[in-house]
């Protein structure tokens, strides 16, 4: 599994605003393996994904914004649309996770799947707190991983589990 935390700039450190840390410690303490990286530079997380990434799953805590004519990933140094990511760097995962406010929206995920060959991304359809993005990729990855539950299922069993909480939307390729 990839996790890649965005967040990095002193302020989201105070703020609480790293769930992909607190993903990362999850995971290996149920002994799963996951490739953690923290990135602050868009040049870093481009070159990364060029590097041919082939990861079940993926997950990116960051920041991200919806407007009416511009979408994008937030970086601390920097804006990251969906046409400037690797082509075809997320094919071989079978889940993108993005902890990224309205990152989950059509206007991102269409673009963001064509670019990058991502089959199935879950993301929020609007703002959301770190901490309740973490409570729902905790869940769903802990599904997936120790109860060995397929996406599908363990996406339905989280959402059931965390009723009140529907911030969250998921897309899936043609």
């Amino acid at each position: 599994m990839l996790i890649l935390e965005c967040c990095t700039k002193k302020a989201d450190y105070n703020s609480g605003y790293r769930d992909g840390y607190v993903l990362n410690e999850f995971l290996r303490m149920i002994d799963h393996p996951v490739d953690y990286h923290e990135i602050s530079r868009k040049s870093d997380l481009l070159d990364l994904l060029s590097d041919d990434p082939c990861y079940e799953h993926v997950y990116i805590s960051s920041h991200g914004e919806v407007q009416e004519d511009e979408v994008y990933l937030q970086l601390p140094r920097a804006r990251v649309y969906p046409e400037e990511f690797p082509e075809g760097c997320f094919e071989s995962a079978e889940l993108v996770g993005l902890s990224a406010c309205s990152l989950g929206k059509v206007a991102f995920t269409r673009r963001f799947m064509q670019q990058t060959g991502a089959r199935m991304v879950v993301g929020p359809k609007k703002d959301v707190l770190f901490a309740d993005s973490a409570i729902f990729f905790l869940n769903l990855f802990y599904l997936m991983h120790c109860q060995e539950r397929g996406a599908k299922n363990a996406l339905a069993r989280t959402a059931d589990f965390l009723k009140g909480t529907r911030p969250f939307t998921v897309r899936r390729g043609g």
